[in-house]
């Protein structure tokens, strides 16, 4: 498996594709964004390995916030796609995920006071990854089928 950096480099590369072929602010945000959670996903190890066993909550809220980074990241491209292919079915999408990845944000902040609710935020980052997969595989097929 590879690491989470070499994931958001390639959405970096490919928000920098789709910027020089039509500039859109989200696009603009994503990459930045990606930038940002390459830069939080090659220090977190060390931060955490620095910390030993040790809950502390400054690694916490860095890794919500990453998390909220990574939710509005998804949220950028998917929106991007909408702007430049305005359909009821993407914005079907938005909404979708948005609701999806602001419950499993809940469970995740939960889930510190009631460990439990690991398991939910877990089974929830599962299915939006699923249903970040089926979108753009969507969006894929929607933009080689000609009109």
């Amino acid at each position: 498996m590879l690491p989470d950096s070499i994931g958001y480099l390639l959405i970096v590369i490919g928000a920098y594709l789709g910027e020089k072929h039509q500039r859109i602010q989200e696009m603009v945000q994503a990459k930045y964004l990606g930038i940002a959670l390459i830069v939080y996903s090659l220090i977190y190890p060390f931060l955490q390995e620095a910390a030993g066993n040790e809950t502390l909550w400054p690694l916490v809220s860095l890794s919500l916030t990453a998390q909220l980074a990574t939710l509005y990241l998804f949220y950028s491209l998917i929106k991007a796609e909408y702007i430049w292919h305005p359909q009821t079915q993407t914005r079907l999408f938005i909404t979708n995920y948005l609701t999806l990845g602001i419950i499993q944000f809940v469970a995740t902040c939960l889930s510190y006071f009631v460990p439990v609710l690991g398991i939910l935020s877990g089974a929830l980052a599962l299915i939006i990854a699923i249903y970040l997969i089926y979108i753009f595989y969507t969006l894929r097929e929607q933009q080689s089928t000609p009109e």
